[in-house]
């Protein structure tokens, strides 16, 4: 059965859907089967991998309205496997909120995570029905932080909704770890945000960084795999060390 992880932060800006997409390739690269599942209606993620989606074309949306098999809306990428989203997943946020639909995601998923030795969900920038519904099929959640700014502001009520959904909805939920990212050597507060994250996740927080790497950001303007972009790159070295900490412990 497959590890479900939620990539989560309600700040824009700080390396989520780049840690969704690059880890998903970093998990297929260590041999694993990653699936990927796009829950922010701007595509981002999607669009990393290469796709675009046309209004015709099937998306998360369809397979939730549809109930459809989701092994009809998986598309296989050279990335990862991705069921993808685009801006038209924000016309059923209104609906699922007015049904209650908290649960909708964990319900159409089930018939394939026997499929996948890992599933990632790339949630939104806020606390909305998407990231919910992420929450209450996961049984881990991943928080990618930027080492350039003062990272905890959120972080307490980002928790305090991880726990709502943890008593409310899914008590087998679990925090995995709080990932430091866009992290600069060079820079003291780079160490200074990380030692603080330390501090106040001595047993939550990833051994590995996410250095600051250009190849990173070019790799997804090429719209190309960065383990196939430039598999020697740190970047490349950061999410392999990254899925192999996942995976070992």
């Amino acid at each position: 059965m497959a590890r479900k992880i939620a990539i989560t932060n309600q700040k824009g800006g700080v390396g989520k859907t780049t840690t969704a997409v690059c880890l998903a390739a970093a998990l297929r690269a260590s041999g694993k089967k990653p699936l990927l599942v796009d829950l922010d209606s701007q595509g981002n993620a999607s669009a990393a991998v290469g796709l675009i989606i046309e209004n015709d074309e099937r998306t998360l949306k369809d397979l939730i309205l549809e109930k459809g098999q989701a092994a009809d809306y998986i598309v296989a990428t050279g990335w990862t496997d991705i069921i993808p989203s685009n801006n038209s997943l924000k016309d059923l946020e209104e609906r699922l909120v007015r049904r209650q639909a908290w649960e909708m995601l964990k319900t159409v998923l089930e018939p394939v995570e026997a499929a996948y030795d890992f599933i990632l969900f790339d949630c939104p920038p806020s606390f909305n029905v998407f990231t919910k519904n992420a929450l209450a099929a996961a049984g881990e959640v991943m928080i990618p932080v930027d080492s350039g700014f003062f990272p905890l502001l959120g972080l307490k009520q980002l928790l305090e909704e991880i726990g709502f959904v943890k008593r409310s909805l899914n008590p087998k939920l679990e925090l995995l770890g709080v990932l430091a990212c866009k992290y600069d050597r060079r820079s003291s507060l780079s160490e200074q945000t990380y030692e603080t994250l330390k501090s106040h996740f001595p047993d939550k927080l990833f051994r590995t960084v996410i250095r600051v790497n250009v190849d990173i950001v070019k790799a997804q303007i090429a719209q190309q795999n960065l383990f196939e972009y430039n598999p020697s790159s740190k970047g490349a070295e950061d999410f392999l060390a990254l899925a192999k900490e996942i995976i070992h412990g």
